[in-house]
């Protein structure tokens, strides 16, 4: 190769490395859906009052291979935000929309899983301690939720 033309194949091979990488990065981009939750609820240890959330699945889309994965829920208006680790949550078929799943135990309501469309596999939300399994004592609360374009 001569010395003129090394620079260049430098160059070539830097942004083949650069558009690989992010191609890669796009593959787990955090997904953000939004939701109207007409009642109070718990998210791990801490109640959130009624009100329009978003719930970002900050570690990209689950897969059924992982072991776990992130959620975040906000609520913009009251400054209120949670981060949890969750586990992967399998259902036998593909969702067609995105759904929260909220269990009732008692009087308290908590999100249990969430799922994105087109996905079998969602993010199941640790209960707190001390809580018994609600989804198969409680009633389950099923919201739909639209997905969040564009979102920080």
């Amino acid at each position: 190769m001569t010395r003129k033309a090394l620079p260049q194949f430098i160059l070539l091979i830097t942004l083949i490395a650069i558009t690989a990488g992010a191609a890669i990065a796009q593959t787990h981009r955090k997904v953000t859906l939004e939701a109207q939750v007409p009642f109070e609820f718990v998210v791990g240890n801490r109640a959130f009052p009624a009100g329009t959330y978003v719930f970002e699945m900050a570690t990209g889309t689950p897969r059924l291979t992982e072991q776990a994965g992130v959620l975040v829920v906000r609520n913009h208006e009251r400054k209120l935000y949670a981060a949890v680790a969750a586990d992967i949550a399998a259902d036998a078929n593909a969702h067609v929309k995105p759904r929260l799943v909220f269990a009732r135990n008692g009087d308290r309501v908590y999100l249990s899983k969430v799922w994105r469309q087109g996905n079998a596999a969602g993010l199941s939300v640790p209960l707190a301690p001390g809580i018994a399994s609600t989804e198969q004592e409680g009633e389950l609360i099923m919201l739909d939720a639209s997905v969040v374009t564009g979102a920080i």
